[in-house]
């Protein structure tokens, strides 16, 4: 990755070398083709890394990411009312306060897991029970950073494995399953 105070100097020696190579070709036709293509391959060399990246993001999406429930909780009756519903559950998901004497979530992130065209953290959850200290579910996902040759053309924010529809939908099942609720 070429550093953000080179942008000025990759456009104007971009611009240089496309008028020059445009002036010299010998027909109108030829000068139009000649200075696209070279504008289209200076945009691609500038983003080339992007390009990379998001291959290798999407791969490590498709082969590493996902949500496992390896086994349900064993939560105490008391945590259910008469009905069997459970008291700990909430519109934005469970209560960790009320089940913290017995499971615990944790969340790791691996800063740089992959940085070969773009940087790309590897974050995962574990929801561990903490009788037996066993990891009984786990949540991986992949985030990439855009990259920063072009920072004001870049979006800001990573892009992660899962689109925010998706990725609540997955959140309600995988509790659904942890939990053990119907």
């Amino acid at each position: 990755m070429l550093s953000p105070d080179l942008f000025l100097p990759y456009v104007v020696f971009a611009v240089i070398v496309t008028a020059v190579a445009a002036w010299r070709a010998r027909t109108p036709r030829r000068r139009w083709a000649t200075a696209a293509g070279l504008l289209v391959f200076f945009f691609a060399f500038a983003h080339f890394d992007d390009i990379l990246g998001a291959v290798e993001h999407k791969w490590l999406c498709h082969e590493e990411a996902g949500f496992w429930v390896y086994k349900p909780a064993r939560l105490p009756k008391e945590l259910y009312d008469a009905a069997g519903k459970p008291k700990f559950m909430t519109d934005r998901g469970p209560d960790t306060k009320i089940l913290a004497p017995y499971i615990r979530y944790e969340w790791k992130t691996v800063s740089a897991y992959s940085n070969k065209f773009l940087k790309i953290d590897k974050v995962t959850y574990q929801v561990v029970d903490l009788r037996n200290r066993e990891i009984i579910a786990k949540n991986t996902t992949f985030q990439a950073w855009p990259s920063e040759f072009i920072p004001a053309l870049s979006h800001v924010a990573a892009k992660s494995c899962f689109d925010r529809s998706d990725r609540s939908a997955l959140w309600r099942r995988w509790h659904r399953e942890i939990l053990g609720l119907k």
